[in-house]
């Protein structure tokens, strides 16, 4: 199964970091993902990108713009998207020059259309500016996509319907029972959502 990101750049504490770590850890084997695709943007992106690996997954890097490195203001974050570049197979380079919200959003829509699921790493708040988490996911709903919604502000895990309406984006959902392990100071934690 081809299956794509979109997410939040910033997940949280490191706790929350974790949860969606090991959410989407689960996930992945879950849905037998065969191949990904990511915009390999700092966060939700790059985390799915680094489990891809591990696993000896594929991944399809779709990058926005040419100058695409200039929009990370983190060095660690540069260099991460750098190493995760160079260990993909193929890459697909968008027709823009310099990073804004319109690339964004047409590489967001990109991982959409290549894609049979979406992971959507969200906290179902409306975008922040064009191309957003909230914007993507109305993409691929108005697309019929499916949607496995993330939410670490919640630890939710809900998946969206195809039918599903954009109005409908953050009520709907049919819950999933994952149970994880998660280690936090040595303490094993079981979590169902």
């Amino acid at each position: 199964m081809n299956a794509g990101i979109t997410g939040h750049q910033d997940l949280g504490s490191p706790a929350r970091t974790a949860w969606v770590r090991e959410t989407l850890r689960y996930l992945i084997e879950a849905y037998r993902v065969t191949h990904g695709l990511t915009c390999l943007a700092a966060g939700a992106d790059q985390l799915y990108a680094e489990l891809l690996t591990s696993r000896g997954i594929p991944y399809t890097p779709i990058l926005p713009c040419r100058r695409y490195e200039e929009a990370f203001a983190d060095a660690c974050a540069r260099e991460w998207f750098n190493r995760l570049l160079s260990a993909a197979p193929k890459i697909v380079w968008l027709d823009f020059d310099r990073p804004s919200q319109a690339a964004f959003f047409e590489a967001g829509k990109e991982v959409v259309d290549r894609s049979d699921l979406l992971f959507a790493v969200w906290d179902g708040q409306a975008a922040r500016g064009i191309g957003g988490t909230a914007d993507v996911v109305a993409y691929a709903l108005s697309r019929g996509k499916p949607i496995v919604h993330l939410n670490p502000a919640t630890d939710e895990v809900l998946k969206i319907p195809q039918a599903a309406g954009v109005s409908q984006v953050s009520n709907i959902g049919v819950c999933m029972e994952i149970h994880l392990e998660l280690t936090e100071g040595g303490t094993h934690l079981l979590r169902r959502f």
